[in-house]
């Protein structure tokens, strides 16, 4: 049964890549570590998954500053997931 599942959660995880926009909003809006399986996410699932979750940032490629700045936000030491943190993201961090 166990594996089972784990077809099934595969299977919904693959198909994030064919679901629309608004789908992929709503599934990184649940869990936004979702934005891991989404290949070629758009910036407003980007920024909705580090929302939902400042872990996210860890699999987004060249995060906008918004989305750094909302990582920083929930989590002060998120900016060690940062490559290149912005000046700003790096001052927020140290405030927070």
């Amino acid at each position: 049964m166990q594996d089972l599942n784990n077809k099934f959660e595969q299977k919904q995880i693959e198909d994030l890549n064919y679901k629309s926009d608004q789908e992929q909003l709503e599934a990184v809006k649940s869990n936004g570590y979702a934005i891991q399986y989404i290949k070629n996410p758009s910036e407003t699932v980007k920024l909705a998954a580090v929302k939902q979750n400042w872990g996210a940032i860890k699999h987004i490629t060249n995060p906008s500053e918004e989305m750094q700045l909302e990582a920083v936000k929930q989590y002060r030491f998120a900016v060690v997931y940062i490559k290149n943190p912005t000046e700003a993201v790096k001052l927020a961090a140290q405030s927070k």
